[in-house]
């Protein structure tokens, strides 16, 4: 199988679940192959978490979709590489680069797009209050917001309890009050809970809320369109969770990247790999022109 675009996750997968929010960069030699992939293929992200957590980082990255796909980047790899029109509908505009804070990224960004804007206008100061009354009624977990990157309105957040020695424990006896808590909000709000996103995990210790509908599978599916691939160009897609197995599901080649030893969940891939085996596969992919075979696992 020879493989035309690499998509993957960002948190747990080029990044170890264990340092996200405490060193959320990818490790160095990690990094470089990524670089080296992306002057050969695209390489493309797909990230629960917002542009300012993930964009310095990802400075390989043709496409970015941040905030589970509320909000996408797309970048030029090349100075000499050839402008697309991509159509992205409603709401797609060029940043000025100064807004982007272009020594961010060497390469200029090319579009903007984000999602339902009006809709996300509409429930900021709704998930502002949301994540105050989770914060004032569970002490131990902390709340990491989602802001979009140009009018800075709050998309979505994570709760999440990693740091907690015993996070096992409190996914089980916590995190059912929690959910039950947020339920609750809404219905006393009166607000409709088609409106969010609310997503639990078995075994990772958080929870995801976001202001609209979507999945890495959809997402996936736009940046083949936006990458212009037909159906015999394969797309490899990395992930770690379970609002990966959507975009597994849609790739042609998935594999499931294990970074904690204490999360085990079986998911829709094809393959997996341990965190610290990642580096050499994708080195070894690189070598062998990106003709993937079973042997290359």
């Amino acid at each position: 199988m020879k493989i035309s675009a690499i998509i993957s996750d960002y948190d747990g997968t080029l990044c170890p679940t264990s340092s996200i929010y405490s060193s959320n960069f990818i490790p160095q030699d990690l990094h470089n192959i990524l670089f080296d992939i992306s002057t050969c293929i695209p390489i493309c992200i797909i990230s629960s978490k917002d542009f300012n957590f993930i964009g310095p980082n990802v400075n390989f990255a043709k496409i970015i979709s941040c905030i589970m796909g509320i909000e996408t980047f797309i970048f030029l790899q090349k100075d000499n590489e050839e402008l697309v029109d991509y159509n992205l509908g409603d709401h797609s505009e060029i940043l000025d680069p100064i807004e982007l804070k272009n020594k961010i990224r060497i390469n200029g960004l090319i579009r903007y797009h984000i999602n339902q804007k009006q809709n996300i206008f509409q429930n900021s100061s709704v998930l502002e209050n949301l994540s105050s009354v989770i914060s004032k009624n569970f002490n131990d977990i902390k709340i990491f917001k989602k802001y979009t990157y140009r009018e800075k309105l709050l998309a979505g957040f994570s709760i999440d309890y990693r740091h907690l020695l015993n996070w096992e424990n409190f996914k089980f006896t916590i995190e059912p009050r929690i959910l039950n808590k947020i339920q609750e909000f809404i219905k006393i709000n009166s607000l409709s809970i088609n409106n969010f996103n609310i997503q639990s995990y078995l075994t990772h210790p958080l929870i995801d809320v976001y202001s609209t509908q979507y999945n890495k599978g959809d997402i996936l599916t736009l940046i083949r369109s936006l990458l212009k691939l037909d159906n015999n160009k394969k797309i490899l897609y990395l992930g770690d969770s379970e609002n990966d197995n959507s975009a597994f599901k849609k790739a042609d080649l998935s594999i499931n990247i294990k970074s904690d030893e204490r999360i085990n969940t079986k998911l829709d891939s094809h393959y997996t790999l341990e965190f610290n085996q990642l580096s050499y596969f994708l080195l070894k992919l690189h070598n062998e022109d990106f003709n993937f075979t079973s042997m290359s696992i």
